[in-house]
Order: C-alpha cells, then structure tokens, then sequence
C-alpha cells in the first residue's frame, strides 16, 4: 500500500534525476528502492542507485541470487514497487509514480493465476474485456496468440485440464494479448520440470522474436538467462555487477562473485610481473591478454572447458602456461570427461573438462597420474575485484 506522503516523498526524489532522452524501452537512472527495517534499525536497501537502459525488442534477463534485488527491480518497473529515489522512463516517458495499469507492460508471474472456472479463451480474453473491447476484435487478437502460444483446439478446455507447461502459455497469451510495448516475466517457468523448463526456453525466445516486443526476464537460472537472453544483468546485494551479451558474461566476467556465479570457473592468484606475464602462487608464469602494471595482485578466472592437459613428462617446451598437479578424480560424461586435478601446492581441486568432441583420439589420464594443466592467454579473465 503506497501512501500519499510516499509519492510526495517520490516526486521529490525522481524529478531531478529524469535523463535526457533515449531510444530505449525501458531506461532506470539511479533507481534505488529501501524498506523500512526493523524498530529502531537502518532501512534495508534492496536496490542500490542502478543506472540501465534495455533496447527495444531485445530479450534482456535480470539474473542473480535470491535476495539481490531483481524482482524488486522488475516490480519498480512494473509499477507494483515505487522507487525511493531515481527515474524509469519507458519509451521516454516517466512512469516511476504511475500506477500499474497506466503503464505499457504486462507481467506473468511463476503462479500463472489463471481463473480455474474459465476456459483458456475465457481467460485469455479477460483484460481485453476489462478494457471495452469489442466482441469481435477480442476474438480475432484471442485467437492470434492461441495460435502463436500453440494451444490450438484446447480454448474450450478449464485449467486443472491442462498441464503445466500448457497453463503457462495460457498465462503468456493472456498478457501478449494486451499488446504491451513491454512484457515483464518473474521466474515463469520455475514451476516447470527441467525438461519441460529447458523445452519452454526455446519456445519463448522464438516466441519473443516472432511478436518482437521488449521482454524484461527475472531469473536465478543461469542456464536460462545464458539460453534465452540478447543481454544479461548480472546482479548481486542490489547491485549491477555486470551487463553484456551472454558470451561476454561468461567467457569474460569482470569480477569473482559473476565468474563463480555463472558456470563452473577455477580462480587462480596472481601477482603481474611484467608486461602480460602473471606469476602464480606456486611460482608458475602465465602468459594473459591483460596490460596490468607490474606488481598488481589479481585473480584469474580459467573456465573448465578452456584447460587441457599433458602428462607430466611431456614436451616443456612451451611450459610458460602450465601448472602442475595430480589427477584426483576422473569423471566420464557422454561427450565429455570431467577431471579434477590437485595442483602442486593448491588446497582446493582444480576442474578441468575435456570435451571428447573437440579431441580426436583424446588422451585418458588415470587418478593418480601427474599432470600439466594449460590454457591460451585468451581464456584467462582478470578480475576487477
């Protein structure tokens, strides 16, 4: 319940931070969202001064942890949250003290909230009954999303007749109904089974570049965000850690908490010694494709996937990149083999996974054996923090 004085307190705060124009879908300019907290304790801030602009048309995924302040960020836009302090503007126009059905967007939430004694077109034609809208225009656009959500010959069937994944694309078509310039989804297929989930990721995607509408998507599901996303928002304690393009995340994260966060990643410390050349614990030089000053202390995030391994007795001809260690376990995947190798001097294993596909004639290393692990100076990422 938003109180008088909380949207007098609001107009304070949002009206002299509005940006300038842009050309995005939705733009957040020092958007910072607090609850009160306990007696006599500092207000809780869910959502820490973040700056964001989403294109029109593109898939963008908000991702992070419980608690780290992407839902809160998706029901600011959504109008379900009011900012204590910044702008959202959606397609230029300032929508922070707007109401939710004064804004331009719908949102589908993980309970699909449909109405159990109404049938699927009955559902999905509610809004636009709300709205006034005639009889037969609300048919035609009823029927064009059962066809694009692919529920053809059930309109006539009541919810509990349908199954999980058909719920929720009743609940998808009941919002793209509308029309929204922008659709806001909060985790909606975290009620789906893994196969059915990862089926539904492609399915709205494709469903997203066929309508070509802004979707706003809130995830803890690194696979999803990485699957379905244009961009991503890595965030973190009501932070925005990071935002790129899947590949960027994840081949080049800019700090611990998003390396470790999305995927599987080893992290190495480092001290650069000269141009290009970081020196590890165990007195190992590897080459990076960084230009940090001589003596900064870094940490180094190698992906699993990016190492290979030598025996131990190998060619060292190009050993600049290697370190050594002991295969401690030996894991057979299908398509690949997942390896934990102990280094020499290091406490915690080390994963190293070698994807057969990509190595005729793979070498197979015993537990027990010693090894070299090594990577290209192109699969280290230098961590900010």
């Amino acid at each position: 319940m938003i109180e008088e004085r909380d949207v007098t307190d609001l107009q304070t705060a949002v009206e002299p931070t509005a940006p300038a124009t842009t050309d995005a879908a939705v733009s957040l300019h020092g958007v910072t969202k607090r609850f009160p907290g306990g007696k006599g304790s500092e207000p809780v801030v869910a959502v820490d001064a973040i700056d964001l602009n989403i294109a029109d048309g593109e898939f963008f995924s908000l991702l992070g942890p419980s608690g780290c302040g992407k839902t809160t960020t998706l029901r600011m836009i959504a109008g379900f949250e009011y900012p204590s302090a910044g702008s959202i503007r959606i397609f230029d126009e300032e929508v922070g003290l707007k109401p939710p059905n004064k804004r331009p967007v719908n949102t589908v939430f993980q309970s699909y909230a449909l109405f159990p004694h109404m049938t699927v077109a009955q559902n999905i034609a509610f809004g636009l009954e709300m709205k006034d809208v005639g009889r037969d225009e609300t048919a035609r656009r009823v029927a064009e999303v059962i066809e694009l959500v692919q529920l053809e010959g059930r309109e006539n069937r009541k919810p509990k007749q349908l199954s999980g994944g058909q719920q929720q694309r009743v609940a998808l078509a009941r919002a793209l109904v509308n029309r929204p310039k922008v659709l806001l989804l909060d985790e909606p297929l975290g009620a789906l089974d893994l196969k059915l989930r990862q089926t539904m990721q492609i399915e709205l995607k494709q469903m997203q570049e066929k309508v070509g509408i802004t979707f706003v998507y809130v995830t803890h599901d690194q696979e999803e965000a990485l699957t379905m996303s244009d961009r991503i928002a890595v965030m973190e304690s009501g932070h925005l850690l990071q935002v790129g393009p899947p590949e960027e995340i994840y081949d080049r994260p800019r700090t611990r908490f998003v390396a470790d966060f999305i995927g599987e990643t080893n992290l190495l410390d480092a001290t650069i010694r000269d141009h290009g050349i970081a020196e590890l614990r165990d007195g190992t030089q590897v080459r990076l494709d960084s230009h940090e000053p001589a003596g900064t202390a870094v940490t180094l995030a190698v992906r699993p996937e990016k190492l290979g391994l030598v025996r131990a007795d190998a060619d060292r001809n190009h050993d600049l990149d290697a370190v050594h260690g002991t295969v401690a376990r030996a894991t057979f995947m299908g398509n690949a083999i997942a390896y934990e190798v102990r280094i020499d001097g290091g406490s915690e294993p080390f994963p190293v996974e070698i994807r057969q596909g990509n190595a005729p004639g793979i070498e197979h290393f015993a537990v027990g054996e010693q090894v070299r692990v090594r990577w290209s100076p192109s699969s280290a990422s230098v961590l900010e923090d």
